[in-house]
């Protein structure tokens, strides 16, 4: 357990918990060939579903988000002109234009040697632009600068850059390395290095390829003015959470603490006055308006090099939703830590082997996991006591043939049942269809490995189960199956083929289990009471109880469907 820390009048209460078994990594794409030390995984976010993996030397690779990818592409190669040392120094970040999609602009952040033998390093971000022919390709004839800065060390270099849903491009430097901050750079606003900054990269600026927003905490005070927050070691890793706009931060620490920063427009975080909760040599911790962290843990204790993470906004891990997953460089291990403006709480997920460099999330928000080593690979992190179905289905009325959408989306409830007589009920789940991808996730927490019937069922529509001899469910594994393809995926006749999609029978009103004069009847009942909303009897789900629906329910009932299970 952590220890308590009265701060002032703020309680801040940290909690961490044992190695949670429920939590493993897993290799996300086993067949795609090893990265040379990956430090990070981004997604362009233009509905490509692509991923691109950056390795320190220079080289950023581009491929498709898929388990069973074996193919990936150089996407841009700037391996002659990023110069790395150590583990501190080379490719560090990238960021897609937030319209990438249209102006097809991109950002890197990495160091290079102007000397050519290694005794000037700097920073620089530059912007490229992919080929309109090729998305997958980029030529390094279209860079153009926007930032340098003149680096006196080899480390603490930070590298981190990331849009916010303003627009704006965010960015983290280090203090520029040497052990305490020996330039004094965290606390000198005069400088960029130990500080988090803010650029407008979609107006110039005098002598700049960019601007200063207005709104940044130090314009026209003679500081300088890209400024966002300073008082930092090295944020290794930093990421804004758009739903609550939010920017969290990995701040690695020295010689006692790594911390997790909220970082505020304006604020200063401490470095080299403060490490973590704490002095750092001789300080006075009064009046000095510096900003703690929410959360700090103590070396050779629970790790040494804090790489900073993402709140988690995925679907597959729900138990994970909302909280910030971060991990330690050196010890291989990953945390989710909550926290409610006074109270954060840590819990230990799991443990690893692995020197763990970064995290990434894909366009639907899934967490990815970046090892770092010559044959470094990505992970996933998996629930290992829940297995995910990912369905898709279709529902007679609701289809709309000429849209290739459902009318609206609506609950389904799923069932595992063994696959043998008399076909028990092992799990239960319910799920959400999407009207455009026909498509919902649902979770089994009880069901072991094995093979199943999937059974589902919907307010106004008789049950459907999957093929004959049922399908394997695996805990820890996100599976497909796809009710939609054709009536070979369902067994019994309670499918029929619409525009080429296999939907369930619409009908059941009174789930008795077949469509018949009483379904006719309660339809026709509420047809003339022109009930309106969400009705049983709203069997294409237009909002309304009206005469399409006599005709779909009487049309039904004429074919005799009954349930047939297996």
């Amino acid at each position: 357990m952590r220890k308590l820390h009265l701060l002032l009048a703020t309680i801040i209460l940290m909690i961490s918990a044992v190695c949670n078994a429920q939590y493993k990594l897993q290799s996300a794409f086993p067949t795609l060939l090893a990265f040379n030390n990956p430090v990070e995984l981004v997604n362009a976010g233009d509905g490509s579903n692509r991923l691109f993996v950056l390795q320190q030397n220079g080289a950023v690779y581009v491929f498709n988000n898929s388990p069973t990818a074996t193919t990936k592409k150089i996407f841009i190669d700037l391996t002659s002109k990023v110069t790395q040392g150590g583990s501190e120094t080379g490719l560090l970040g990238m960021a897609f234009h937030p319209d990438y999609k249209n102006n097809r602009y991109f950002f890197v952040s990495y160091t290079f040697d102007s000397t050519g033998n290694g005794s000037r390093t700097w920073s620089r971000v530059s912007r490229f632009r992919t080929s309109p022919e090729n998305p997958d390709t980029v030529l390094l004839s279209t860079e153009e600068i926007f930032i340098t800065i003149n680096q006196p060390d080899l480390n603490h270099k930070g590298g981190k850059i990331a849009f916010g849903p303003d627009g704006l491009l965010y960015l983290s430097f280090g203090d520029g390395g040497g052990e305490g901050d020996p330039f004094g750079f965290g606390q000198n606003k005069s400088t960029l290095l130990g500080k988090i900054l803010r650029i407008n990269i979609d107006s110039a600026g005098v002598g700049r390829n960019y601007s200063i927003p207005p709104s940044n905490p130090f314009y026209g005070t003679g500081y300088k003015e890209e400024i966002y927050a300073y008082g930092f070691r090295n944020t290794w890793k930093f990421s804004i959470d758009f739903p609550t706009n939010t920017i969290w931060g990995g701040d690695v620490g020295q010689e006692t603490y790594e911390e997790v920063n909220i970082i505020q427009s304006g604020k200063n975080y401490g470095w080299n006055k403060m490490e973590g909760l704490h002095c750092f040599g001789t300080c006075d911790t009064t009046g000095k308006g510096f900003t703690r962290p929410i959360f700090e843990y103590q070396h050779n204790v629970t790790g040494n090099s804090i790489t900073g993470g993402y709140v988690y906004r995925g679907s597959l891990l729900p138990g994970l939703y909302g909280k910030y997953i971060y991990g330690d460089f050196v010890f291989g291990r990953i945390w989710a830590l909550t926290y409610d403006g006074t109270t954060a709480t840590n819990v230990h997920l799991l443990d690893s082997n692995y020197f763990i460099s970064s995290f990434g999330v894909d366009e639907n928000n899934e967490i990815y996991v970046c090892r770092y080593s010559f044959g470094g690979r990505i992970y996933k992190i998996v629930d290992i006591g829940t297995s995910v179905l990912n369905l898709k289905a279709a529902i007679e009325g609701y289809y709309d043939t000429t849209a290739v959408r459902l009318n609206m989306k609506d609950t389904l409830s799923v069932y595992l049942r063994q696959n043998i007589s008399p076909f028990n009920l092992i799990d239960s789940a319910k799920t959400v269809i999407d009207s455009l991808s026909f498509s919902g996730l649902c979770f089994f927490h009880n069901a072991l490995s094995g093979k199943y019937y999937i059974q589902l069922k919907h307010r106004n529509a008789l049950e459907v189960w999957s093929k004959a001899g049922g399908d394997s469910v695996v805990r820890g594994v996100s599976k497909n199956y796809d009710f939609t393809s054709g009536t070979a995926q369902t067994f019994g006749a309670n499918a029929i083929l619409i525009g080429g999609k296999s939907c369930i029978y619409s009908g059941d009103v009174i789930e008795y289990g077949a469509i018949n004069l009483t379904d006719i009847v309660k339809v026709y009942n509420d047809q003339t009471s022109f009930l309106t909303g969400y009705q049983t009897s709203d069997l294409n789900g237009n909002g309304a109880v009206d005469l399409t629906d006599l005709v779909l329910v009487f049309n039904n009932a004429t074919k005799f469907i009954s349930v047939i299970k297996p």
